[in-house]
């Protein structure tokens, strides 16, 4: 429950900022031990924060209603588009399976971490616009 607090607090700080900047408040907020690195455990802890029901899968509905009403990240379109890229075995859930692809895609240089630097590239990379099914982010 404190983690889904902190997390809340994470996205709601987030949410506040200018569209560039959001970014780095996100990459800083998740780092929770503030070494300036991303682990796979640290990412991991932001997407299992929208399973609702803790089921250990996320689903398009739980993702874009948390992304939009509860932590004030972005509009529906844009959740509905990280969702689908996210779900990288397109078997309609983000669960333990896809964070490896996920992680892959921020961990640009394969060191095990992900530093500011490769986190706003791939963030950018992902250029949240709709798409129509066809994947063009997370190893696709």
């Amino acid at each position: 429950m404190l983690g889904y607090i902190v997390c809340a607090f994470v996205f709601v700080t987030v949410s506040r900022c200018d569209e560039g900047q959001r970014e780095v408040v996100l990459f800083h907020k998740v780092d929770t031990n503030q070494d300036d690195q991303l682990t796979r455990a640290e990412l991991d802890a932001v997407f299992l924060l929208f399973d609702n029901n803790t089921d250990g899968q996320v689903t398009p509905d739980e993702f874009v209603q948390d992304w939009v009403n509860l932590f004030h990240i972005g509009g529906s379109q844009e959740a509905n588009t990280l969702f689908t890229r996210a779900d990288t075995n397109d078997d309609g859930v983000i669960d333990a399976k896809d964070i490896p692809a996920i992680f892959s895609f921020f961990d640009e240089n394969a060191d095990g971490t992900v530093d500011i630097s490769e986190f706003l590239t791939a963030w950018g990379n992902m250029s949240l616009h709709p798409v129509d099914h066809v994947h063009a982010v997370v190893g696709r």
